[in-house]
């Protein structure tokens, strides 16, 4: 009689498990289901990265800066951007828990984009180079932006400094960057 009241138990508790698990035919359908719509989510934002591309309204809103040695800082992208807006153009970095020259904790330069210059290879990686002509000198801005949005920067002036900006490349309307003031 203890071995039918334990053998019940068991299974007692062991239906909801059985009726839970999903044949492999089910799997397999919600595998693929899941893939297709994960297709169209980067097909729909490939074409969102084009046009931001295309019509220059596009921020790098930064996750990591890396300085010329490569070393590498975890930073807030609302404070730590580079974006552009048809000819104007502008880059940040910024603590957030300092004053800085920008009120930020860091720099702020705006100016005038000029030589601008877009390429996509086979794998749909685009290569964006422009110059950003400031008040306080001019610099070289060069990208590689990937399908899914990824975007590497780097900023060069006229000595051997640059600046690495590693984060998500969003269209401009879909920013949530705080720009400080300029410092000059």
């Amino acid at each position: 009689m203890k071995k039918l009241m334990t053998l019940l138990f068991v299974a007692l508790l062991s239906l909801p498990v059985m009726a839970q698990k999903m044949t492999k035919e089910e799997r397999k359908a919600a595998k693929a289901a899941k893939k297709e719509a994960q297709a169209k989510a980067e097909a729909e934002r490939a074409v969102v990265l084009k046009q931001s591309i295309d019509s220059r309204q596009f921020v790098i809103e930064a996750l990591f800066l890396a300085d010329k040695h490569g070393q590498r800082i975890v930073v807030d992208p609302i404070l730590n951007f580079i974006g552009i807006d048809h000819d104007k153009s502008a880059f940040q970095f910024g603590n957030g828990s300092d004053i800085g020259y920008n009120g930020v904790g860091g720099v702020t330069v705006e100016g005038n984009v000029t030589n601008y210059e877009v390429s996509v290879n086979k794998k749909g990686i685009y290569s964006i180079n422009f110059r950003i002509s400031a008040p306080t000198g001019s610099v070289f801005v060069s990208m590689t932006v990937s399908p899914t949005g990824q975007a590497d920067a780097v900023i060069s002036g006229n000595t051997s400094t640059k600046l690495k900006y590693s984060g998500n490349l969003v269209p401009l309307n879909e920013s949530r960057v705080y720009k400080g003031s300029t410092t000059y």
